[in-house]
Protein backbone atom coordinates (compact mmCIF):
# COMPACT_ATOMS: atom_id res chain seq x y z
CA UNK A 1 0.00 0.00 0.00
CA UNK A 2 1.55 3.41 -1.04
CA UNK A 3 1.68 6.11 1.49
CA UNK A 4 -1.04 8.67 0.32
CA UNK A 5 -3.56 6.05 0.11
CA UNK A 6 -2.60 4.67 3.74
CA UNK A 7 -3.30 8.05 5.28
CA UNK A 8 -6.19 8.31 3.13
CA UNK A 9 -7.50 4.88 5.07
CA UNK A 10 -6.34 6.25 8.42
CA UNK A 11 -8.49 9.19 8.49
CA UNK A 12 -11.74 6.54 6.58
CA UNK A 13 -10.48 4.82 10.40
CA UNK A 14 -10.50 7.73 12.48
CA UNK A 15 -13.75 8.80 10.13
CA UNK A 16 -15.67 5.58 11.54
CA UNK A 17 -14.25 5.33 15.19
CA UNK A 18 -13.00 8.58 16.02
CA UNK A 19 -10.73 6.99 17.93
CA UNK A 20 -7.65 4.14 17.68
CA UNK A 21 -4.60 3.46 19.01
CA UNK A 22 -1.39 3.11 16.82
CA UNK A 23 -1.40 -0.78 17.58
CA UNK A 24 -5.02 -0.86 16.66
CA UNK A 25 -4.29 0.67 12.85
CA UNK A 26 -0.78 -1.11 12.37
CA UNK A 27 -3.08 -4.20 12.46
CA UNK A 28 -5.77 -2.87 10.08
CA UNK A 29 -3.33 -1.63 7.47
CA UNK A 30 -0.70 -4.72 7.80
CA UNK A 31 1.85 -2.45 8.59
CA UNK A 32 4.76 -1.98 11.95
CA UNK A 33 3.86 0.38 14.09
CA UNK A 34 6.62 2.68 13.36
CA UNK A 35 4.97 3.76 10.17
CA UNK A 36 1.83 4.38 11.67
CA UNK A 37 3.44 6.88 13.96
CA UNK A 38 5.39 8.26 11.12
CA UNK A 39 1.91 8.45 8.59
CA UNK A 40 0.07 10.21 12.18
CA UNK A 41 3.28 12.98 12.47
CA UNK A 42 2.67 13.79 8.86
CA UNK A 43 -1.13 14.18 9.45
CA UNK A 44 -0.94 15.90 12.58
CA UNK A 45 1.93 18.53 10.81
CA UNK A 46 -1.33 19.05 8.40
CA UNK A 47 -3.94 19.53 10.89
CA UNK A 48 -5.78 16.90 10.39
CA UNK A 49 -5.13 14.67 14.19
CA UNK A 50 -4.23 14.97 17.16
CA UNK A 51 -2.29 12.81 19.20
CA UNK A 52 -2.39 12.19 22.74
CA UNK A 53 -1.12 9.27 24.89
CA UNK A 54 -2.42 6.12 24.36
CA UNK A 55 -4.01 6.98 21.02
CA UNK A 56 -4.84 9.35 17.99
CA UNK A 57 -8.46 11.33 17.03
CA UNK A 58 -9.42 13.72 14.15
CA UNK A 59 -8.91 17.14 14.89
CA UNK A 60 -12.60 18.56 15.09
CA UNK A 61 -14.72 21.72 15.64
CA UNK A 62 -17.03 19.36 17.09
CA UNK A 63 -17.46 19.79 20.50
CA UNK A 64 -18.85 16.47 20.62
CA UNK A 65 -15.97 14.63 19.22
CA UNK A 66 -13.55 16.43 21.55
CA UNK A 67 -10.53 14.22 22.56
CA UNK A 68 -11.26 12.05 25.37
CA UNK A 69 -10.82 13.68 28.63
CA UNK A 70 -8.81 10.88 30.08
CA UNK A 71 -6.79 10.63 27.21
CA UNK A 72 -6.16 14.43 27.62
CA UNK A 73 -5.83 13.98 31.44
CA UNK A 74 -2.56 11.66 30.89
CA UNK A 75 -0.50 13.37 28.28
CA UNK A 76 1.97 14.99 29.42
CA UNK A 77 0.88 14.08 33.10
CA UNK A 78 4.15 14.85 35.14
CA UNK A 79 4.67 17.91 32.99
CA UNK A 80 1.17 19.58 33.53
CA UNK A 81 1.51 18.17 37.75
CA UNK A 82 4.55 20.88 37.51
CA UNK A 83 2.70 23.24 36.12
CA UNK A 84 -0.17 23.17 38.08
CA UNK A 85 2.13 23.11 41.03
CA UNK A 86 2.97 26.35 39.87
CA UNK A 87 0.03 27.47 38.85
CA UNK A 88 -0.83 26.79 42.88
CA UNK A 89 1.43 29.15 44.28
CA UNK A 90 -0.06 31.61 42.46
CA UNK A 91 -3.12 31.45 44.79
CA UNK A 92 -3.39 33.40 47.40
CA UNK A 93 -5.39 32.28 50.76
CA UNK A 94 -9.75 33.64 50.52
CA UNK A 95 -9.54 33.71 46.82
CA UNK A 96 -11.59 32.96 44.39
CA UNK A 97 -10.86 31.11 41.36
CA UNK A 98 -11.58 30.02 38.15
CA UNK A 99 -10.69 27.03 36.89
CA UNK A 100 -11.74 25.48 33.09
CA UNK A 101 -12.43 22.14 32.04
CA UNK A 102 -8.94 21.55 31.20
CA UNK A 103 -7.03 18.60 31.87
CA UNK A 104 -3.97 20.64 32.86
CA UNK A 105 -6.16 23.58 35.24
CA UNK A 106 -7.64 20.10 36.76
CA UNK A 107 -4.47 19.25 38.45
CA UNK A 108 -4.07 22.09 40.36
CA UNK A 109 -6.94 20.85 42.47
CA UNK A 110 -4.27 18.17 43.59
CA UNK A 111 -2.45 21.10 45.45
CA UNK A 112 -4.89 23.11 47.45
CA UNK A 113 -6.45 22.70 50.98
CA UNK A 114 -9.22 23.20 52.57
CA UNK A 115 -6.99 25.48 55.31
CA UNK A 116 -6.42 27.72 52.66
CA UNK A 117 -10.09 28.86 52.18
CA UNK A 118 -10.24 29.12 48.50
CA UNK A 119 -12.80 29.27 46.58
CA UNK A 120 -13.83 27.16 43.04
CA UNK A 121 -15.82 28.41 40.04
CA UNK A 122 -15.30 25.70 37.42
CA UNK A 123 -17.42 24.21 34.14
CA UNK A 124 -15.08 21.09 34.89
CA UNK A 125 -16.78 17.92 36.08
CA UNK A 126 -13.28 16.25 37.45
CA UNK A 127 -12.48 19.31 38.92
CA UNK A 128 -16.14 19.38 41.01
CA UNK A 129 -15.46 15.76 41.83
CA UNK A 130 -11.87 16.31 42.82
CA UNK A 131 -12.97 19.68 45.30
CA UNK A 132 -15.83 17.63 46.91
CA UNK A 133 -13.53 14.83 47.53
CA UNK A 134 -10.67 17.16 48.89
CA UNK A 135 -14.15 19.54 50.61
CA UNK A 136 -12.54 22.47 49.34
CA UNK A 137 -15.35 25.17 48.60
CA UNK A 138 -16.64 24.67 45.12
CA UNK A 139 -19.15 26.59 42.70
CA UNK A 140 -20.44 24.90 39.35
CA UNK A 141 -21.49 26.90 36.34
CA UNK A 142 -24.11 24.27 35.50
CA UNK A 143 -24.88 24.21 31.91
CA UNK A 144 -25.06 20.89 29.52
CA UNK A 145 -22.37 18.36 29.46
CA UNK A 146 -19.75 17.89 26.33
CA UNK A 147 -19.20 14.18 26.26
CA UNK A 148 -16.09 13.29 26.35
CA UNK A 149 -14.34 16.23 27.60
CA UNK A 150 -16.44 16.59 31.04
CA UNK A 151 -17.20 19.93 30.18
CA UNK A 152 -20.00 21.74 31.23
CA UNK A 153 -21.03 24.12 28.40
CA UNK A 154 -23.52 26.58 26.67
CA UNK A 155 -25.82 29.44 27.92
CA UNK A 156 -26.46 28.46 31.29
CA UNK A 157 -23.08 28.16 31.67
CA UNK A 158 -21.97 31.71 30.62
CA UNK A 159 -24.96 33.01 32.14
CA UNK A 160 -23.95 31.66 35.59
CA UNK A 161 -20.12 33.09 35.13
CA UNK A 162 -21.73 36.46 34.06
CA UNK A 163 -23.02 36.63 37.61
CA UNK A 164 -19.78 36.38 39.47
CA UNK A 165 -16.32 37.96 39.22
CA UNK A 166 -13.19 35.51 40.66
CA UNK A 167 -9.41 37.11 41.84
CA UNK A 168 -7.88 34.62 39.09
CA UNK A 169 -8.46 32.45 36.46
CA UNK A 170 -6.14 29.45 35.39
CA UNK A 171 -7.30 28.02 31.50
CA UNK A 172 -5.55 25.78 29.09
CA UNK A 173 -6.73 25.14 25.33
CA UNK A 174 -5.24 23.26 22.60
CA UNK A 175 -2.86 25.81 20.80
CA UNK A 176 -0.71 28.69 21.41
CA UNK A 177 0.99 30.53 18.07
CA UNK A 178 4.46 31.45 18.10
CA UNK A 179 3.15 35.16 18.15
CA UNK A 180 0.82 34.76 20.61
CA UNK A 181 -2.70 33.99 19.47
CA UNK A 182 -4.67 31.17 21.96
CA UNK A 183 -7.09 29.29 20.05
CA UNK A 184 -8.92 26.15 20.63
CA UNK A 185 -11.03 23.67 18.71
CA UNK A 186 -14.56 23.91 20.91
CA UNK A 187 -16.32 26.77 20.04
CA UNK A 188 -18.75 26.47 23.59
CA UNK A 189 -15.50 25.71 25.28
CA UNK A 190 -13.93 28.96 24.34
CA UNK A 191 -17.08 30.63 24.87
CA UNK A 192 -17.55 30.13 28.44
CA UNK A 193 -13.62 30.71 28.83
CA UNK A 194 -14.03 34.16 27.07
CA UNK A 195 -16.87 34.80 30.34
CA UNK A 196 -14.11 33.74 32.55
CA UNK A 197 -11.94 35.58 31.56
CA UNK A 198 -13.61 38.98 31.45
CA UNK A 199 -14.90 38.25 35.01
CA UNK A 200 -11.43 37.73 36.29
CA UNK A 201 -8.52 40.26 37.76
CA UNK A 202 -6.02 38.09 37.06
CA UNK A 203 -5.13 35.39 34.24
CA UNK A 204 -3.31 32.91 33.26
CA UNK A 205 -2.66 30.64 30.57
CA UNK A 206 -0.99 26.46 31.34
CA UNK A 207 0.51 25.64 28.07
CA UNK A 208 2.71 22.23 27.99
CA UNK A 209 5.10 22.26 24.90
CA UNK A 210 3.04 20.24 22.64
CA UNK A 211 0.65 23.17 22.31
CA UNK A 212 2.92 25.21 20.86
CA UNK A 213 2.69 26.57 17.07
CA UNK A 214 -0.62 25.43 16.92
CA UNK A 215 -3.57 27.20 15.64
CA UNK A 216 -7.28 26.30 15.98
CA UNK A 217 -10.54 27.98 14.61
CA UNK A 218 -11.49 29.35 17.72
CA UNK A 219 -9.69 32.61 18.89
CA UNK A 220 -9.31 32.78 22.70
CA UNK A 221 -7.14 35.67 23.10
CA UNK A 222 -3.42 37.12 22.58
CA UNK A 223 -0.81 36.49 25.85
CA UNK A 224 -1.08 40.52 26.02
CA UNK A 225 -4.19 40.05 27.33
CA UNK A 226 -2.97 37.55 30.69
CA UNK A 227 -0.46 38.06 33.38
CA UNK A 228 1.30 35.49 31.90
CA UNK A 229 1.70 32.31 30.31
CA UNK A 230 2.98 28.93 32.73
CA UNK A 231 4.62 27.19 30.60
CA UNK A 232 7.37 24.05 30.21
CA UNK A 233 9.21 26.02 27.29
CA UNK A 234 11.07 29.07 26.64
CA UNK A 235 8.17 31.51 25.24
CA UNK A 236 9.61 35.00 23.66
CA UNK A 237 6.29 36.76 25.10
CA UNK A 238 6.74 35.26 28.71
CA UNK A 239 7.82 36.45 32.03
CA UNK A 240 8.56 32.61 32.62
CA UNK A 241 7.64 31.93 36.62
Amino acid sequence: MIKNERLDNIIKILEKENYSSVNHLAGLLYVAPVTIRRDLKILERNGLVNICYGGVSLVTTDSNRDTPWVMRKHFNDTIKMQLAKKAAALIPDKSIVFLDASSTASYIMEYLQPAQDITIITNGMQTLMTAAQKHIKTYSTGGKIIDNSLALSGAIAVRAVNTMHADIMFFSANGLSLDGNITDRSEYETELRLAMLKNSEKRYFMCDHSKLDKGFLFQICHVSELDDVICDHPLPFSKLI
